[in-house]
């Protein structure tokens, strides 16, 4: 699994509508994370869109009839928008349409619009789904 998401981060991170990390020490990258602990690090200046992929979310065996195993697995992925004059919606048509091809099923979620008197910016939270057949030998 750890191989598939580094590959959809890859892979997100080509996408045109991408955001920047700019790092304490002035190193820039694509605004893609692996939700993990202290990533990105403090200080870091985020523009425009940011992707996190939080892997695992859930993850259902359920046995098959052929003696195998089905996994259920899902994982989501939260989109931020940093950019006041840009929206979460630019990045949903290329986005779906890049988890359909890895063959995931997508969920997308209600948007939340930024309100600039609590400090708010757009986000909005995508599941998605992948169903793994096994089979035993």
């Amino acid at each position: 699994m750890k191989d598939e998401i580094i590959k959809l981060k890859q892979q997100i991170e080509a996408l045109a509508e991408i955001g920047i990390y700019t790092f304490p020490n002035g190193q820039i990258v694509k605004a893609v994370s692996v939700a993990t602990p202290n990533y990105p690090p403090a200080g870091t200046v985020t523009q425009g869109l940011e992707v996190a992929i939080v892997p695992g979310v859930k993850m259902d065996l359920k046995p098959a009839l052929n003696q195998g195993c089905f996994w259920n697995i899902s994982h989501e992925i939260i989109l931020k928008q940093w950019d006041e004059q840009k929206t979460t919606l630019d990045i949903i048509r290329p986005l779906t349409q890049l988890l359909l091809e890895n063959n995931y099923s997508v969920n997308v979620g209600l948007r939340l619009i930024p309100n600039p008197k609590l400090g708010n910016i757009e986000s909005r939270n995508l599941t998605i789904f992948k169903t793994i057949v096994t089979r035993r030998r």
